[in-house]
């Protein structure tokens, strides 16, 4: 008998048999955990009600879709075109500047 408990005890679970055992329970025992999860936010425990908002508050995933090689050369583009608008932006701010320097100097 001793040696069956021996056995039994240098028998080690698996990752998957450990997180399916913790399911199971979870599962049995959810309605109790919850209740008791409640009535200590409901006692004021601030660890409890932090965690309640924070389930409470909808799960927002970002999308895990890829970029594909047409929207990366489509926002290079764009980043291009942007840049180039801002360096003409650029000059005609100093050209306009200039003009008005030598507007001034009597040229």
């Amino acid at each position: 008998m001793k040696e069956e408990l021996v056995e039994e005890k240098a028998k080690y679970l698996r990752p998957s048999e450990c997180r399916n055992r913790m399911r199971r329970t979870l599962a049995k025992e959810f309605d109790a955990i919850i209740d008791g999860f409640v009535e200590a936010a409901k006692k004021g425990s601030c660890p409890h009600v932090k965690l309640a908002t924070e389930l409470l508050k909808p799960i927002r995933k970002p999308t895990s879709r890829k970029k594909g090689s047409a929207t990366e050369y489509w926002e290079m583009l764009q980043r291009e075109e942007r840049e180039e608008r801002e360096e003409r932006e650029k000059e005609q701010l100093a050209a306009g500047q200039e003009l008005q320097g030598t507007g001034r100097s009597g040229f």
